[in-house]
C-alpha cells in the first residue's frame, strides 16, 4: 500500500507543479488539471491511511501532515473563488507537500527508515 500511495502522490506532485507554472504565470490552469491533482491526493490518503491500519505506525506524521496540506488547499480554493491569490496560503501548502512528499519517499525506499 506504501508504494501505491507513494506512486499517488507524485502524481500529485507532478501536477501540482503543473499548477504552480500556471499560478507563477498568472493564468487559469486548464478545467481537468485541478480535480485530478486533488482526486490523486485523495486516493494516495486513502492508500496512506490503509497501509496505516496495517500496522505501519511510522506513518502518523505523515496523515498530520496530509491533514495541514489539505487544509491549506481548502483554504486556497476558497480565497482563489474570490478572487484572491494570497501567497503566504501558497508557500505552505507547497512547503508542507515537499516535506509529506520527501517523507513518503524515504519510508517507502528505505523500509527501516525511522526505525529503532
Amino acid at each position: 500500500m506504501l508504494y501505491a500511495s507513494t506512486g499517488c502522490f507524485t502524481l500529485t506532485v507532478m501536477m501540482g507543479v503543473w499548477l504552480a507554472i500556471f499560478a507563477a504565470r498568472y493564468k487559469r490552469p486548464y478545467s481537468f488539471l485541478t480535480p485530478l491533482h486533488v482526486g490523486s491526493a485523495v486516493v494516495g490518503s486513502i492508500f496512506l491511511i490503509i497501509a496505516l491500519s496495517n500496522g505501519d505506525s511510522r506513518l502518523m506524521l505523515n496523515v498530520a501532515l496530509a491533514v495541514a496540506i489539505a487544509s491549506f488547499g481548502v483554504l486556497m480554493a476558497f480565497f482563489r473563488r474570490r478572487g484572491a491569490m494570497i501567497a503566504p496560503l501558497y508557500m505552505c501548502h507547497i512547503l508542507l507537500a515537499v516535506m509529506f512528499y520527501f517523507s513518503m519517499v524515504c519510508f517507502t525506499i528505505f523500509p527501516n527508515f525511522g526505525l529503532d
